[in-house]
């Protein structure tokens, strides 16, 4: 790590740094790096890949990302997002109805409820998100669509409506290659979503904290209420967590799909990273029992190009970025993010900074950035802040 100078600069020009710094975004200004942090795509069966770190807003690989694909169970995540956007009382009871459980195929996953069974909407989340439960899926739609349909008493105008609202957020999101027409991931013609389309939908989901939290979970306990009352347990479809830096998202599989994942994993204890893989290769034995399961080595040979082309550097860190602490400092300017920036490896040893500062101003008033640059690329722009008074 080198730098380029601290606050050196005329008196005289200090006014268009500062008016520069001043009018940007007050949050962690990372520089789309793309073009930068560019991982080389592995070798995988699947038909196309995506990652990218949310946190610092840097594309990390790229592969046929846009492409129009099946997303099978993987729409749960938008279904998700939906029913806790709508649902003020995540406690409110739903009694399971025959149609809820109608429409499901023999081979559809699903959390095994049946007409009578007494849930709250948090439990129909933890079977659609853990246990992919088709039927838990199907009874929070109908409750959902319900509240939001204009008119009619039929449980397919419920459904409908829910589905027009996960379009609804696609819309929002400006999601130029997501279309939905149920909400189980249920191959159809015109359901479709891409891998970036999905990380994007994954950040939302992410973002609120009851969908974060039920997705980490590997296995669950729960309490079916009813006639038939009784105890059940939930194993999450995504074999890859951990308890620890993977923690999410969600698993899809139909014929048309393959096998899909969406995976978030925290890099450097601070950023999150999203990464997607659809249309892996499945392998069927004689009895229709699936003896090779290709989306974990596919999600493990994407992780692992990521680990060996990119790099995380937290500005904060003097391990990291040596000199830094000092030079701030001697300037009375701190940092307010712990948020690393992303760095390709091969750029580490020209990675450089540059302390771009105003005037002296407020105590917590942002004054400058910390401008990272590999070779003349600028990467990231990380805000500065005047010291508080001690």
């Amino acid at each position: 790590m080198t730098k380029m100078g601290a606050r050196g600069r005329a008196f005289a020009v200090w006014c268009v740094l500062f008016c520069l710094v001043a009018g940007s975004a007050p949050g962690f200004g990372t520089v789309s790096a793309s073009a930068a942090v560019a991982v080389e795509p592995p070798r995988v069966t699947a038909k196309a890949i995506y990652a990218i770190d949310l946190t610092a807003g840097v594309e990390l690989l790229a592969d046929h990302a846009d492409d129009r694909r099946a997303p099978a169970s993987t729409t749960k995540i938008a279904a998700a997002i939906v029913v806790v956007d709508n649902v003020k009382d995540l406690d409110q009871s739903v009694t399971i109805e025959d149609a809820d459980i109608a429409p499901l195929a023999s081979d559809e996953s699903r959390l095994g409820v049946e007409p009578g069974d007494v849930l709250t909407v948090r439990q129909l989340l933890e079977g659609m998100l853990i246990q992919s439960g088709a039927d838990a899926t199907y009874a929070a739609a109908r409750i959902v669509g319900t509240q939001l349909r204009s008119g009619g008493n039929q449980r397919e105008d419920a459904v409908a409506a829910f589905v027009d609202a996960m379009n609804g957020l696609v819309d929002n999101l400006k999601l130029k290659n997501s279309h939905f027409t149920n909400p189980v991931g249920i191959d159809q013609e015109g359901h479709y979503s891409s891998a970036r389309d999905l990380s994007r939908l994954a950040e939302e989901a992410l973002a609120r904290p009851t969908i974060a939290e039920i997705v980490a979970q590997r296995s669950l306990q729960m309490v079916i209420d009813g006639p038939n009352r009784r105890e059940v347990t939930l194993e999450n479809t995504n074999d890859l967590l951990d308890g620890g830096a993977i923690h999410g998202v969600k698993t899809g599989t139909t014929g048309d799909a393959g096998a899909c994942l969406i995976l978030a994993k925290w890099e450097h204890g601070t950023n999150q990273v999203v990464t997607v893989i659809l249309g892996s290769d499945i392998v069927y034995d004689d009895q229709g029992a699936v003896a090779e399961d290709k989306r974990w080595d596919d999600t493990n040979a994407v992780l692992k190009a990521i680990e060996q082309d990119v790099r995380w550097v937290a500005p904060s860190d003097p391990e990291d970025v040596p000199g830094l602490r000092e030079e701030m400092a001697a300037w009375q300017v701190v940092l307010k993010d712990d948020r690393a920036i992303v760095v390709p490896a091969a750029g580490m040893a020209s990675l450089r900074y540059l302390l771009q500062i105003g005037p002296a101003g407020k105590p917590n008033a942002r004054i400058g950035s910390v401008v990272f640059f590999v070779g003349s690329e600028k990467i990231a722009d990380v805000p500065v802040f005047q010291a508080p008074v001690s």
